[in-house]
């Protein structure tokens, strides 16, 4: 798995390791450039001395050479060439269309200078390959020499030569002269080397210390990421309440700490409720199995005829009739509330028949006299639905209304329906003297029963909890609101698609 501290460390230390390398590349290079220009600048010197010694008398060019004004140009003394970083010129001079040697250094000890040497000047300084066979610089200048003016006595120098073409108005003049100054390349190789080598063992110590520095900063950057990550790993079912906040944290990793919390949040809440579920469950289900085990132990306690076991297992099978309804609710509630919402298999559902059956389902299913709940609802009421659903939330609340509520003649069960804004409601009420305000916000939670129906065995605590789960799964709600007169209202909103009065007796198939 890819690590962010590696990943960021290489990243940093191959930049700043790329970034060395062009600095002392261009640092190198310009150290070149500088250094060559000094070279040759000193090549230009000793041209400019060579070509100020040269000077033209009327008959001869000459060049006034001196070792001791020179030295580099006398060699070694010892005659070893190669191993000295000698000076080296030529001089030649125009003699018609050739060139005839004039002068050379001492340096050269009689050997001829290559002909590349020959080239015409004026290009500027220029690599070449030394006599000896090493390498160096090479400056070739062409010109015309000066010609010798009178000495300090006020007589010229020449004056046989000067009287015999006086006539003519002056000197003839002078042949043009090519001299070639060369000077070994070697010091300044050496310096280049000893620099490069420089700026190479510094830059490799820069980078060495580059991917330190960068694996150190990226360790210290990440300290909060890998303090958060300690935290989060500390993390259990029983520490759930902690909470991480703001304080210290860097601004990068304060909206990730502010959804921790909130996931920690609901993480804490749907723990709690799964615990009281749990424990409300096991509760429910530890009744019936303590009372099939009682009955059980009992009727092995002592013989018993064949009536009497009849009667045991009469009783037996209702106890677990009713732990098998009680796992079949949970389930239905289990699928409601954390599977995936039921398929939408809308049909065409006439809701007043529909409430006029459940209504009297529920009679029929605890004894009551049909008189006790009245349904108005128009029977053209119509709407596309999952009818099935539907049904069981409707069943679920005419079940707890006539388990919990008192109805009477006086205050039966009412049950009403309209269709407003695209929205059916359906209002179910019944008389709960017993409920009060506080009681409202746990009506829907799992196995939540008044203390006074604690002894009615007869259900589970679950009804309006699978009610409304099936009701969020249409896309609905249900409300709980206390009414005048002591009364418990239930309504329930679905949001569907109404059915205009003249479809009433249209097929029940879905439309497109």
């Amino acid at each position: 798995m890819t690590s962010i501290r590696r990943r960021t460390a290489t990243l940093v230390a191959v930049s700043i390791a790329g970034l060395l390398l062009l600095g002392g590349l261009t640092l190198f290079v310009v150290l070149t450039s500088a250094m060559t220009a000094q070279f040759d600048a000193a090549l230009a010197v000793r041209t400019g001395a060579l070509q100020s010694l040269t000077h033209y008398d009327g008959s001869e060019v000459e060049i006034d050479f001196s070792g001791e004004a020179l030295p580099g140009f006398a060699g070694a003394r010892n005659g070893d060439l190669a191993g000295a970083e000698a000076e080296y010129f030529v001089a030649w001079i125009a003699d018609g269309s050739e060139w005839r040697l004039l002068e050379r250094s001492e340096s050269l000890r009689g050997r001829a200078w290559p002909p590349l040497a020959f080239a015409s000047g004026g290009d500027g300084p220029h690599d070449i390959r030394l006599p000896e066979g090493g390498r160096g610089r090479g400056l070739v200048v062409e010109f015309d020499p000066t010609p010798e003016e009178a000495d300090e006595h006020g007589h010229d120098a020449h004056e046989g030569a000067r009287g015999a073409v006086g006539e003519a108005g002056g000197l003839p003049s002078a042949p043009s002269v090519r001299i070639l100054v060369a000077l070994s390349r070697a010091p300044l190789d050496r310096t280049l080397t000893v620099i490069a080598w420089c700026i190479a063992g510094v830059g490799m110590s820069l980078a060495i210390a580059s991917v330190l520095a960068s694996r150190w900063a990226v360790e210290h950057g990440l300290a909060p990421v890998t303090e958060l990550s300690r935290r989060v790993s500390a993390l259990g079912p029983e520490t759930l309440d902690a909470r991480f906040g703001n304080a210290g944290l860097p601004a990068e990793l304060r909206p990730i700490a502010v959804q921790l919390d909130s996931l920690l949040a609901r993480l804490e809440g749907a723990f709690e409720r799964e615990k009281r579920f749990t424990a409300a469950a096991s509760h429910e289900l530890r009744t019936p199995i303590a009372e099939l085990r009682m009955l059980l132990e009992v009727a092995e306690s002592k013989p018993r005829s064949d009536r009497e076991w009849a009667e045991t297992c009469v009783t037996a099978i209702g106890v677990l009739d009713r732990a098998q309804s009680l796992c079949e609710t949970l389930l239905r509630l289990s699928r409601a509330g954390n599977g995936p919402p039921p398929s939408r298999n809308t049909t065409r559902v006439d809701v007043g028949l529909l409430l006029a059956a459940e209504a009297a389902r529920a009679s029929a299913l605890h004894a009551r006299d049909s008189r006790l709940i009245r349904v108005a609802c128009d029977e053209s009421l119509a709407v596309h639905i999952d009818e099935a659903t539907l049904a069981s939330i409707i069943g679920n609340l005419l079940d707890n209304a006539f388990r919990h509520g008192a109805a009477a003649p006086e205050t039966p069960v009412l049950v009403g329906a309209e269709i407003r804004d695209g929205t059916l409601t359906i209002r179910i009420t019944n008389s709960a003297p017993a409920l009060t305000n506080a009681d409202l916000m746990s009506l829907f939670e799992p196995f939540w029963r008044k203390d006074a129906a604690r002894q009615d065995q007869s259900g589970f605590g679950l009804g309006l909890c699978v009610a409304r789960a099936l009701a969020h799964a249409l896309g609905g709600e249900i409300a709980a609101r206390r009414e005048a007169c002591c009364s418990l209202s239930m309504v329930l909103t679905i949001p569907t698609i109404p059915i205009d009065c003249g479809d009433v007796h249209a097929d029940s198939a879905p439309s497109d």
